[in-house]
Parts: structure tokens; C-alpha cells; sequence
């Protein structure tokens, strides 16, 4: 399990590192606020919170105290117990399906993708560059750059790509390009 684990710190890192100023003096201050943003997001996969999964409750947020949320406060806490046990089970429950539902669908996705991209003239990439610059931290710099348009295919696995018509063109593996969506800021 501990490949998952990464994989979300990966995912973590990636998010924060596009808050953070060029300089990255400020990601502390960035934080706390990005970690209320996730902890209170709906998971894509289980459609629930984090806080939901944990708590068993919705966070409460400053729009809330702002503008006031009604109240669930139960009246003993022995319901609060029980009604805490109730949500966790059908809150992990609805997660685990959720969970099954799109494991199936990442293998399908998966299969029909394995052979690999096959890229053309004219089609827009995001190139893989990990650049370390002196005095940074590496796992908040931006691995992929972009977009780069595929100028000429030289071979299988070789392609020539240029990121505008007056940038040198650059001759790099199919290992290091994806394909480029306008609305992608996952590779970023």
C-alpha cells in the first residue's frame, strides 16, 4: 500500500505547487488554506470529503459561520453515537463502491490504452522537463511544459516538437510527451 500513499503525496505536491509564487518563499502561508480546500472537496472517485470519510460530518467553513448553516446538533450523545455510526457505515460503504466502480473503469480505460500514443503532425503535447533550479524545492517545481506541437514524427518513438513557430525545435522520445487537453492542469 505504501505505493498509493505516495502517489497521493505526488498528487498533493503537484496541487500545491501551483499555488505557490515562482520564488516558492510562500507555500506555508498557502497551506492551511489548501488543506481546508481538500479536506472539504468531494473525492472524485468516492464522492465524498475527506472530512465526511473521517469525521463522519461536513467541515464547517467560513461561509458557514458567515452565513449561517442549519443545525444538526443532536440532543444526547448517545444519538450523536449512533448516529455517527450510522453515517461512517454508509458513508465507507458508498465509498467502496464507488472505489470498485472506478477501478473497473481505470483497467478498461487502461487496456484499450496500453499499446501506447501515437501522436501526429500537428497534434498538441505536454512535454516531461524536470528542471532543478538551484535553491528550490524539487517536488514543487512543474515537471511538464506546454503545450508543444508535434512539428515532424522521425521514427516509432521519436518525435521533433516546437512549443511556438519561432522556438528551436526539440527532438524528444515518446517516453517524455502526452497528449495536451486546454483544460488539463494535472501534469502541471
Amino acid at each position: 500500500m505504501a505505493w498509493s500513499r505516495e502517489g497521493l503525496i505526488e498528487r498533493v505536491l503537484n496541487h500545491l505547487s501551483l499555488f505557490v509564487s515562482k520564488n516558492q518563499t510562500d507555500w506555508d502561508t498557502y497551506l492551511p488554506l489548501f488543506l481546508l480546500a481538500y479536506r472539504s472537496a468531494d473525492h472524485e472517485v468516492t464522492g465524498c470529503t475527506p472530512a465526511d470519510m473521517l469525521f463522519g460530518r461536513t467541515l464547517r467553513l467560513p461561509y458557514d459561520i458567515l452565513f449561517g448553516r442549519p443545525s444538526d446538533t443532536p440532543s444526547s450523545p448517545n444519538e450523536y453515537l449512533n448516529n455517527l455510526e450510522a453515517r461512517l457505515e454508509s458513508v465507507h460503504a458508498f465509498a467502496r463502491e464507488r472505489i470498485k466502480l472506478a477501478s473497473e473503469r481505470m483497467k478498461t480505460r487502461y487496456d484499450s490504452g496500453a499499446t501506447g500514443h501515437h501522436f501526429k503532425e500537428g497534434d498538441q503535447v505536454w512535454m516531461y522537463n524536470p528542471k532543478r533550479r538551484r535553491g528550490l524545492s524539487p517536488k514543487l517545481q512543474q515537471n511538464w511544459e506546454g503545450p508543444y506541437t508535434i512539428v515532424k514524427k522521425l521514427n516509432d518513438v521519436i518525435y521533433r516538437v516546437q512549443r511556438s513557430p519561432n522556438a528551436k525545435p526539440k527532438v524528444i522520445h515518446i517516453n517524455r510527451l502526452t497528449p495536451y487537453r486546454p483544460t488539463d492542469h494535472s501534469l502541471m
